[in-house]
């Protein structure tokens, strides 16, 4: 029975028939905020901003899927705002616009939506990780007025004191873990969480050290020294050298998020067929 089946069944597999393509289009919204030399360890700390995006979905079964996603944020943070005395004293600050393109495997831990009746869920935890391109551009506040910080060189890039300028279009590991709900037989409910784990250290264009402020001012001009060390001390000269970041490790960002997806198609009663012979 099972061979007559599979001869049955076999023009449709070979047509790409057999396994239907099950996609979703969605919006998605929340909060984010960052992780880094401004802000080790706090989370949803004062800076929390909106973020928000739209998401394609492609179900390879069940269990498995393929998530694109498009997600714009800003991030945001203020020594002013640390319980560290040094923090205070430091006295520096960002903003950036982020924007964020990422594949995503998902991995459900219940069969969501499925047609074989025994074992069929309309509900499911997941977990997710994928590969993100991500733009930023950190800005500094002085005199109220905005600066980009990149083209300035507040670290010494791009004068005698050596070193390139960072990139503004790097690249993110994002994971994380959530919930599904099948609210309608085409309307879905998530929620989510997850952290970005960037390769840059510069999402708040602090990383190094402090470079001599009278050459920076030099070199580069006034507005660059003042924004590069805000502190009460950047006339003295005492911290040249010193660290103004931790170049040793990179920043992350953090978004949770509600999203609603629609589906487009259906698994049918062949993807059903299909998997219980796949399991006998």
């Amino acid at each position: 029975m099972k061979l007559r089946l599979l001869i049955l069944l076999l023009p449709a597999l070979f047509a790409g028939g057999l396994r239907s393509q099950v996609s979703e289009l969605g919006i998605t919204g929340g909060v984010s905020y960052y992780i880094g030399d401004l802000n080790p360890l706090r989370h949803y700390p004062a800076n929390t901003h909106l973020a928000g995006g739209l998401l394609y979905r492609y179900n390879f079964d069940p269990r498995y899927a393929l998530r694109l996603q498009g997600l714009f944020t800003k991030l945001e943070a203020w020594d002013y705002n640390s319980d560290d005395p040094l923090q205070q004293r430091r006295n520096l600050g960002f903003r950036t616009n982020l924007f964020e393109a990422a594949a995503l495997l998902e991995v459900n831990f219940l069969k969501y939506r499925s047609l074989d009746r025994k074992d069929n869920h309309l509900w499911t935890p997941y977990v997710f990780v994928g590969l993100a391109y991500m733009h930023f551009n950190p800005q500094g506040l002085l005199d109220d007025t905005w600066y980009d910080l990149q083209p300035l060189g507040t670290e010494g890039q791009g004068t005698s004191a050596g070193g390139d300028p960072y990139s503004l279009d790097v690249m993110s590991i994002p994971f994380g873990a959530g919930l599904k709900f099948a609210l309608t037989d085409k309307l879905d409910l998530g929620l989510e969480w997850g952290l970005r784990r960037t390769y840059t250290d510069y999402l708040d264009d602090v990383s190094g050290v402090y470079v001599d402020n009278a050459q920076l001012a030099f070199e580069t001009g006034p507005l660059t020294a003042a924004l590069a060390d805000p502190s009460i001390l950047r006339e003295t000269g005492y911290n040249t050298g010193r660290a103004r970041g931790d170049g040793k490790t990179v920043d992350w960002y953090q978004y949770t998020g509600l999203s609603l997806s629609w589906r487009l198609t259906s698994f049918t009663e062949c993807d059903a067929i299909w998997d219980r012979m796949r399991n006998k």
